[in-house]
């Protein structure tokens, strides 16, 4: 009998890591920071409305990637939100400008496109 380990990580398709930035109980989320995505999702947790923030989506995502920015069920918002492709890719769709309680932002990976389909390659699709 082999030994396996089904993941913990990035990599990991059973727990489904995150990002997780809190102000809460001496978190250091503060208005005006960016964040890099390290994982499909990012997750924030407000003590107090943030007035801006800038994420950048994940680098090298595979083709079909999610990539889910959410903020948490409470009174708080993030009132200026900029959402960037990282190096080499686009976005397009409606751009999010923020990120109320309990709101999730979407986004869908072409890597390839689809001239076809009118589908550029390296692009991130914002989607409900």
């Amino acid at each position: 009998m082999s030994n396996i380990q089904l993941g913990y990580g990035h990599g990991d398709v059973l727990a489904l890591p995150f990002d997780y930035y809190s102000s809460v109980g001496g978190g250091t989320l503060a208005t005006g920071q960016t964040f890099n995505m390290q994982t499909g999702k990012l997750v924030f947790h407000l003590a107090a409305t943030i007035a801006t923030a800038v994420v950048n989506l994940p680098l090298n995502p595979p083709d079909g990637a999610d990539a889910e920015i959410s903020n948490s069920v409470n009174t708080f918002n993030v009132t200026g939100l900029t959402v960037n492709a990282n190096t080499g890719d686009s976005i397009v769709g409606t751009a999010a400008s923020s990120l109320n309680s309990g709101i999730t932002v979407r986004y869908k990976y072409s890597l390839l496109g689809d001239i076809t389909k009118g589908v550029q390659p390296r692009t991130w699709v914002r989607v409900l």
